[in-house]
């Protein structure tokens, strides 16, 4: 039997009425799953329609010829942040229904509202959780009532299965990339010929906003040596010029970070690496080590500059260590992204205005702001469900200040942050234009469809 796994076209920059970025970013979690496959011999194909910009009719039309088709509301970069709208998917989907196909759904959404996603997708199975050993089940030919981690009807009587064991990281192959095009992504604020690579799934840490659905529980970590077979394959195979070590938390494992750097300062690769972790995870020996194996960027969530709101987030991390973080830094000569949040539990406006400034003090080489979300399954979903509507994925709580405030503050501190003549002369300063002006016609896309929306 053919099979093809998709990911769904969605709007670029970001969809109407959701605050979500759609990047152009390879599925890695659907070339985990190919990969999976073909070692079995089975066969496999991935269809990004979001990177071959393919409306829900073109991409139902590229799954004439198969016998099962897989599609993804989230793929593994969007596990922790979904979108909040999915009309994109549910068009493609029911146009792939069309078809006569077995059709099965995976991602965020179907695993935080598996009954509703199956109900109104009309899929066969949805998957719940980590997709890999669940699809690779389904294209085996078991029968359904003995796959762990579906959800499906069998004779008009919903049918939930047992959940299903995380995954061994270890035995997963290297992601199937031959299956998509490389020179396709692109991360704005590195470049293009762009791959993600995890080197763990789960946090160790207990932040109440933090969606983990998809990743289950605890922390799991793969073999070093595995990891950089994957990195040596995506840099020699597919030549990627640029690779995002996607994990929650990538620095929390020291000993699998030095054995990267060291691995790739002495291969001398000219790949460039950026990856995400907490601010007291890291120091300047790290980062300059970090540095010279090429990372270019690291991504901290700081989410507030209130010292009561850290406490209610459980971030477990005080703002002087971010602020120590934030200088180990730039000490090493990496840049910074830093995310922010408003709208979090019992936050004031005056809590809200102490985030901005906080992040003017940090001065990071990007900021984002964004509205919190209190996704399903997690603890600030739990604090104020109460308050919540009906929405599959509520867009936002709202019972200290308005959605409409929310926005506008939001709008305010992107401007605010990026139109200082202090930011601007930093980055003119760094004489690395190209990528400044790459970075300028993002934002200037990103600002006229959000910001001034």
């Amino acid at each position: 039997m053919k099979t093809i796994l998709i990911k769904p076209c969605w709007s670029y920059p970001v969809d109407p009425g959701d605050s979500t970025y759609n990047r152009n970013w390879p599925p890695l979690s659907l070339l985990n799953c190919a990969a999976l496959m073909r070692r079995e011999g089975l066969d496999a194909d991935v269809l990004d329609a979001n990177a071959e910009r393919l409306s829900p009719d073109e991409t139902a039309n590229r799954t004439e010829g198969y016998d099962r088709v897989f599609v993804t509301s989230a793929s593994l970069d969007r596990w922790q942040c979904p979108n909040l709208r999915i009309d994109s998917f549910l068009k493609t989907v029911h146009a792939i229904r069309k078809k006569n196909v077995s059709l099965h759904v995976m991602g965020t959404h179907g695993t935080v509202r598996s009954r509703q996603i199956l109900d109104i997708t009309g899929a066969q199975t949805v998957i719940c959780g980590e997709p890999e050993d669940t699809v690779l089940d389904i294209t085996r030919g078991l029968d359904l009532e003995d796959i762990p981690g579906i959800v499906f009807y069998r004779n008009g009587s919903f049918i939930r299965n047992p959940p299903r064991e995380p995954l061994d990281l270890a035995q997963l192959p290297v992601p199937a990339y031959d299956l998509v095009d490389i020179g396709q992504y692109c991360y704005e604020v590195m470049g293009d010929r762009f791959a993600l690579l995890e080197a763990s799934r789960g946090c160790p840490f207990q932040c109440i906003f933090c969606v983990k659905s998809m990743y289950g529980n605890g922390f799991r970590v793969k073999p070093a040596a595995r990891f950089i077979q994957e990195i040596d394959a995506l840099i020699d195979e597919f030549r990627a010029r640029n690779i995002y070590f996607i994990d929650l938390e990538f620095t929390v494992n020291r000993k699998l970070v030095e054995n990267v750097c060291d691995h790739l300062i002495k291969r001398g690769s000219p790949v460039k690496w950026c990856c995400q972790t907490r601010t007291d995870s890291v120091d300047t020996e790290l980062l300059k080590h970090m540095k010279k194996a090429g990372c270019q960027i690291v991504h901290f969530g700081v989410e507030t500059g209130s010292e009561r709101i850290r406490q209610t987030l459980k971030k477990g991390i005080t703002a002087r260590q971010v602020i120590e973080g934030m200088k180990a830094a730039r000490e090493a000569g990496i840049q910074t992204v830093c995310f922010f949040l408003f709208g979090l539990p019992t936050e004031t406006r005056e809590e809200m205005e102490e985030t901005i400034r906080f992040a003017k003090v940090l001065n990071p080489t990007y900021a984002s702001f964004h509205i919190a979300l209190p996704y399903p399954g997690t603890e600030f979903y739990d604090m104020v469900q109460d308050e919540l509507g009906t929405e599959l994925l509520p867009p936002a709580y709202t019972g200290m200040v308005s959605y409409e405030t929310l926005e506008k503050i939001t709008r305010r501190a992107f401007r605010s942050y990026y139109m200082r003549p202090r930011y601007i002369a930093g980055r003119l300063k760094d004489r690395d234009f190209s990528t400044f002006f790459r970075q300028a016609k993002f934002f200037m896309v990103y600002l006229k469809n959000r910001l001034w929306s």
